[in-house]
């Protein structure tokens, strides 16, 4: 038995997941403006007269922490693992300056200082391979986990041996952990909209491929569903049965009662058609359809009565105004009757048509 679509609205959630990605979007544009502010004021602090080492170190600070934050979620995406590579790279050349600049000699000449930084860009640049070769979330992980203990090391060591000799050196040290927490948001919330349009995407997807394959009017399968389900059937071999069906009377109930009688006929049809053991759908105007498992005649007749006992029922109209109308049914078997979708819905049309022909409608 196939499942049956039904007519849905957007969902609640899905209106929720847009509003929340609207508002992370804003909160994320303004995280990366005050992280581009803070990195300008930074920067104009520092003048060529002032102390060069200390801004290559606060430099190599920041780039390592962006570095060090973006390393554990560079295999969610494309892009944060393009931006993962393009920050190592800065790292680099961070530590390339720091030590080979004319302007850092004072810094980098002091007891330790050489050797330390030296010893530490070695180790970095022995995770190389590792940056350009994430295969998987682990490896992420793995490298995060390396780049964080070379970033704690590093800043263990400043902590160490520059915050108590520079006082200015330790505010702007303390703007760089504030930075890396700010960027550290960011990213999650970058990571969080990700998330978002996918599922938004998806759900989007689904909600329009369900309203293709939906009859608006009685919320069962359309013509399209039906077709569909019928090739989807017959390409797996699968055993069915077809029925077509058609209103008797129908246009004499629009005539007489107006278009909105006939719309509450239909929407009462298909609602009684769901009591069957099969899936159904509206295939245009007053006509029906349903595929069921069942191919036994026993089986098929039941079936066949089940539909005419239901639509023996009354059904209101408008005010106290009440219709019945009978049903005119055909069917065919798959494989049994033919192998065929076009020649199945040509036989069942072909007997609902008979059975039309001998059948009187009751209007009430």
């Amino acid at each position: 038995m196939w499942k049956q679509t039904n007519y849905k609205t957007p969902t609640s959630s899905l209106r929720k997941a847009k509003n929340l990605l609207l508002l992370l979007s804003v909160v994320v544009v303004a995280a990366n403006l005050y992280f581009l502010n803070a990195t300008r004021h930074h920067a104009q602090s520092y003048s060529d007269q002032q102390n060069q080492a200390t801004w290559f170190l606060f430099q190599l600070t920041k780039e390592f922490a962006e570095l060090n934050t973006m390393a554990p979620f560079a295999h969610d995406s494309t892009k944060l693992r393009d931006r993962m590579e393009l920050k190592y790279e800065l790292t680099w050349s961070r530590f390339d300056l720091l030590l080979t600049s004319r302007e850092a000699d004072t810094f980098i000449t002091l007891p330790g200082a050489r050797m330390y930084f030296q010893t530490l860009f070695n180790q970095f640049k022995l995770l190389d391979s590792q940056v350009f070769n994430l295969k998987s979330k682990a490896d992420a992980d793995k490298l995060g986990r390396e780049f964080n203990s070379l970033y704690m090391s590093m800043i263990r060591y400043i902590n160490t041996n520059f915050r108590i000799k520079s006082p200015l050196y330790e505010r702007q040290m303390q703007d760089a952990r504030e930075l890396h927490q700010t960027q550290l948001i960011s990213l999650v919330l970058l990571v969080v909209c990700i998330i978002l349009v996918m599922f938004i995407l998806q759900k989007e997807s689904e909600y329009h491929k369900e309203q293709s394959l939906t009859d608006s009017l009685t919320g069962i399968s359309n013509r399209l569903a039906l077709f569909q389900d019928l090739h989807s059937a017959t390409h797996l071999e699968q055993p069915f049965t077809i029925f077509l069906l058609d209103l008797n009377g129908f246009k004499q109930v629009n005539d007489k009662y107006g278009h909105q009688a006939g719309d509450k006929v239909l929407q009462a049809f298909s609602t009684r058609l769901k009591k069957a053991s099969a899936t159904s759908y509206r295939i245009g105007g007053d006509e029906f359809a349903l595929i069921t498992n069942a191919t036994s005649e026993n089986e098929l007749k039941h079936l066949a009565t089940i539909i005419e006992q239901e639509m023996q029922l009354p059904i209101q109209v408008s005010g106290y105004n009440e219709v019945t109308i009978a049903t005119s049914i055909g069917y065919a078997s798959f494989p049994t009757d033919s192998s065929k979708v076009n020649e199945l819905l040509l036989m069942a049309d072909s007997n609902m048509y008979l059975e039309k022909q001998n059948s009187r409608q009751v209007i009430g």
